[in-house]
């Protein structure tokens, strides 16, 4: 079974559920996470795990203020199994931030995290993840390493995979776990497509280098559709993945199947 553990879907941005579930009909995926996008209600999300129970997990995000205990609250009894959080949220990383971290753990919701690689790689967060230890944190998007790697000045790119750097040290942090993207996040488009998938390398060697730290167990793959029909597609995104020589299938298994079902379902 193949877990797509982030897409997005909506009414006023992006694409409806329908289209979700047609290109994991076409790419035989079986189950997936819908994570909110930012600006967005939640009631679409909600909807649509009322409408397909046994096919989606929801990941939303809450009023950031006074009352978001009691918001996460309802966010657990209306069946999420996580929350989306952006590390750029007023008093994250202070002892009130950290005490809201640790209240997820309690109700054992994830934290799946969007942020900057600046703010990955920040003490601040690593903190943050080792005094909310019974908290599961997930990195979205390889940390956003991937716009460093494509970087055409040297210097941009050197710096962005020093600091990639700090955030695979996170790994000893067994609460941590990390998303990685399609590789036509982590890669250039080539000037010439042939008929072949665009991608069949991890040609930075940063999924290589997240498998070392990281190892398979604390890693899931993400599609991140529909934004990635703008780059190479979702099926490229699957099988660029899957097919990456890196893994073993015990790897495959972990990335695809058994990391997702212990996080989200």
């Amino acid at each position: 079974m193949i877990i797509d553990t982030h897409c997005h879907a909506g009414k006023n941005w992006f694409e409806p559920i329908d289209m979700i579930i047609a290109q994991m009909k076409l790419n035989n995926v079986q189950k997936a996470v819908l994570i909110q996008h930012y600006g967005s209600g939640n009631n679409y999300l909600f909807d649509c795990l009322k409408n397909y129970p046994d096919k989606f997990s929801i990941v939303p995000i809450i009023e950031w203020d006074a009352d978001k205990l009691l918001h996460a609250e309802q966010i657990k009894q209306n069946g999420a199994s996580g929350i989306r959080i952006y590390l750029n949220y007023n008093e994250l990383f202070l002892s009130s931030g950290i005490e809201f971290c640790k209240f997820l753990g309690d109700l054992k919701l994830v934290a799946s995290v969007a942020g900057t690689l600046d703010q990955f790689s920040s003490l601040g967060f690593k903190k943050l993840v080792e005094e909310a230890g019974d908290t599961n944190f997930i990195i979205e998007h390889l940390a956003g390493v991937g716009a460093y790697a494509v970087s055409k000045d040297s210097d941009v790119k050197s710096g962005g995979l020093l600091k990639y750097e700090s955030v695979l040290d996170l790994s000893r942090f067994k609460n941590v776990f990390i998303k990685i993207p399609g590789l036509g996040e982590l890669n250039d488009r080539p000037p010439s497509l042939n008929d072949d998938m665009p991608f069949n390398s991890d040609s930075n060697n940063l999924i290589k280098m997240t498998l070392d730290s990281f190892g398979s167990s604390h890693i899931m793959w993400g599609s991140d559709f529909p934004p990635v029909s703008n780059r190479e597609g979702y099926k490229s995104a699957l099988e660029g993945v899957k097919k990456l020589k890196i893994f073993t299938e015990k790897d495959r298994e972990n990335i695809f199947n058994l990391v997702p079902m212990k996080l989200f379902f």
